[in-house]
């Protein structure tokens, strides 16, 4: 074996999964060159999550992909509990979301990593499979070596990139790196087994397609989705050892026979997979120029179908901001921002996934204890909020969200996503958002703020330039003379929601889909501060 320098890119990525397809796609988007690497010969052909929540289809529309998640994907609309032996069962609705997408799309991870590497392909991203990432050395100026081994000839590359991100999933090397400890929780006793299989069924057989079927019994789950190409996900936790689970057809033809009698038959499975389920939670995301993303971080239960969606969403949060430093946009320190707000959200996602968990997949604790707490007042809303990922929200500290002199409006605020609403009918907020820099929606009502307005609008290009892209909104009606280049609301609802009630309003939503800023355009002054402490 040799060692060898190799070209460097501004970031290298370890991990072609979706975390790293994702982050890849959105340093790709905003000019910035990435290595991928992964140790795998090729794609996978298996897969493990099947769901694509709502917030996540929302980033994907800012990231110019969504359409394809939408074509390949099957509607979901609901899940529904069916705890043995009463007459009720349980359902989560996602047909409230407040969303766009008020629903799920169901389809395979293999599917979802095809379309992420197209855009990212697409884009002029490259993935280098058969790499290995085996170290990787922090210096003491904070300088990134790294060893990557070619799997098929065992050559070993001295790669020096200036960033280092590891998307290298929950055995990740780069993780271990940094030196951080891990909270894990292991759920002893449990033993998960699942199957992709063709089904054959009779008329009598009550499962649909639209949603997930849970049925559930004290020492067992069997859950039962529709993927696209008339394949179904059937899953089954027990209790037992993963290593002794049986992933023959007949095991897990006995246990659908137990809830369906012979009303379905399954076929031919494309593939059987075991696994054991934990909660884990890394101290830290990042030291210096080396990050983790995505499951390198953090893992859940898999109740509600959160893992990839917390992954990608990590992915969506760093990518804007790591592109942002590299081009030398922004100060290193803004990359501390991403630990300080996606590890609180991997905290509520594996708070919110157990307790799912102890109502699905808590083997041995009596039926009716657990059917009492998915009926408790508040559990449905709730869980259908932590699932489609539009519960979160970031907290909002520091100079960047709170400068001195701020009034804060009532409604919306600095890090609450920024909710999609129509301004005219071939217009949509996320269709502006789709820019790869800040968005400052300017809501103008009042004659009186005009001069604030327009002087907020004539400071920002010379200042902040391609970065921040005003777009003035007015109500429906206005007769008085409006800025150049305003558009004209159909309805109010856009003014209701970013603007303020008086007087004209300056709301700065950032590339990621949330709020940074939100003030009366009389207190210019302080989105300023805000913007130059986000901005170098």
């Amino acid at each position: 074996m040799s060692s060898s320098p190799v070209p460097e890119r501004p970031v290298l990525v370890v991990g072609a999964g979706p975390s790293g397809l994702t982050l890849g796609i959105e340093l790709l988007r905003r000019g910035v060159d990435a290595r991928v690497i992964d140790k795998l010969d090729g794609p996978v052909t298996t897969s493990r999550s099947f769901t694509v929540h709502a917030r996540t289809l929302e980033l994907l529309e800012l990231a110019g992909v969504v359409d394809e998640f939408q074509d390949r994907g099957l509607r979901g609309e609901w899940m529904d509990y069916h705890f043995h032996g009463a007459a009720e069962k349980v359902r989560l609705d996602f047909t409230g979301l407040d969303s766009r997408y008020p629903y799920y799309r169901a389809l395979s991870q293999k599917d979802t990593e095809e379309i992420l590497r197209r855009r990212f392909t697409g884009l002029g991203g490259a993935i280098d499979w058969q790499r290995e990432l085996v170290t990787v050395d922090i210096g003491p100026g904070g300088e990134v070596t790294a060893t990557v081994r070619d799997t098929r000839s065992g050559r070993v590359e001295t790669a020096r990139p200036p960033w280092l991100v590891g998307c290298d999933g929950v055995h990740s090397t780069v993780a271990t790196s940094l030196g951080a400890q891990a909270d894990r929780v292991e759920y002893a006793g449990t033993a998960m087994r699942m199957m992709d299989v063709p089904l054959r069924v009779r008329p009598d057989w009550p499962v649909q397609a639209g949603g997930v079927d849970y049925r559930v019994t004290r020492d067992r789950m069997l859950l039962t989705t529709a993927l696209p190409d008339g394949v179904w996900r059937v899953l089954i936790s027990d209790t037992g050892d993963a290593r002794d689970a049986d992933t023959s057809v007949h095991a897990f033809q006995a246990v659908v026979d137990e809830h369906f009698g012979g009303a379905v038959r399954l076929g031919t499975p494309e593939w059987t997979s075991v696994f054991r389920t934990r909660r884990r939670l890394t101290s830290r995301y990042r030291n210096g120029r080396v990050l983790v993303c995505g499951d390198a971080g953090h893992e859940r239960s898999p109740a509600g179908g959160q893992g990839m969606n917390t992954s990608m969403q990590d992915a969506f949060n760093l990518g804007w901001k790591l592109a942002a430093v590299v081009h030398g946009d922004s100060p290193d320190a803004l990359l501390d921002s991403y630990e300080a707000e996606r590890r609180p959200i991997a905290e509520q996602v594996n708070a919110g996934t157990h307790e799912l968990h102890s109502v699905l997949m808590n083997h041995g604790m009596p039926l009716a204890e657990r059917m009492a707490l998915a009926r408790e007042p508040g559990f449905t809303d709730r869980a259908v909020a932590r699932i489609s990922g539009l519960a979160y929200r970031y907290p909002a500290t520091g100079e960047i969200y709170a400068p001195p002199g701020h009034t804060r409006l009532d409604g919306l605020g600095a890090g609450d996503r920024a909710p999609d609403v129509e301004i005219t009918p071939r217009l949509r907020l996320y269709e502006m958002l789709r820019r790869p820099g800040h968005t400052l929606l300017i809501t103008h009502r009042d004659p009186s703020a005009a001069a604030h307005t327009a002087a907020l609008v004539h400071r920002l290009s010379p200042q902040f330039g391609h970065r921040v892209e005003p777009v003035v909104i007015t109500v429906p009606g206005h007769h008085r003379p409006i800025p150049a280049d305003a558009i004209t609301a159909d309805s109010f609802r856009v003014h209701e929601l970013y603007g303020a009630p008086d007087t004209d309003a300056a709301c700065l939503i950032r590339p990621d889909g949330y709020l940074a800023h939100r003030c009366r355009t009389t207190e210019h002054h302080t989105l300023h501060t805000a913007l130059r402490a986000t901005f170098a």
